[in-house]
């Protein structure tokens, strides 16, 4: 991953490989996300306006459950390397997000009310996703599918036959052989 930024912290391999699961669902969904005060003020340069907005930030994600990955606040942009459920757009979290830090920093800091007017951040922001994943675990996922999928077929049907899955599908198009030979998968 290319750090555009030098000054934003890159989560770690491990931070990123993080798999997260709910009920119903498995997921790792990270977004990067940047922002900007209306017009490009340098009004995060004070110590305690920063803390207070990373303090509102990491509050309003862990009452979600969106882990905060990295956060790095700078005079004049915000970084925000936040992991989220897949239930959430990306739009949604930035509303929260810029919504409730403008209200409440607006609140906390009158002069910023009177500076800044009605919204304390631009109209727009930065964002990309990013993940780690390896080829390789791609590949031994699709392989451990294949396998699973041998061993439903199997049991269904032979039961309880104690006969090797390795000899069933031996010359069976399910075989990896004959996936690798191009064989389609529908065409069994």
């Amino acid at each position: 991953m290319i750090n555009r930024y030098p000054h934003h912290k890159q989560p770690s391999e491990q931070q990123l490989d993080t798999i997260r699961k709910e009920a119903h669902t498995t997921y790792n969904v990270n977004y990067h996300c940047v922002w900007i005060p209306k017009y490009r003020r340098r009004i995060l340069s004070t110590r305690n306006l920063k803390r207070i907005l990373e303090d509102i930030i990491r509050g309003q994600c862990e009452e979600r459950d969106w882990k905060v990955l990295a956060l790095e606040t700078q005079p004049d942009h915000i970084h925000l390397f936040v992991s989220v459920q897949p239930k959430f757009s990306i739009s949604y979290v930035m509303n929260i997000i810029k919504g409730n830090t403008s209200i409440q920093l607006r609140r906390i800091f009158p002069q910023l009310k009177q500076n800044m007017g009605k919204s304390l951040w631009a109209d727009g922001y930065y964002v990309s996703t990013a993940g780690f994943i390896s080829e390789n675990k791609v590949k031994r996922y699709i392989e451990d599918q294949i396998h699973h999928l041998r061993q439903q077929e199997y049991h269904k049907k032979f039961g309880g036959v104690q006969r090797g899955i390795r000899d069933f599908f031996e010359n069976s198009p399910h075989s990896l052989s004959a996936l690798k030979g191009g064989v389609p998968l529908g065409s069994y």
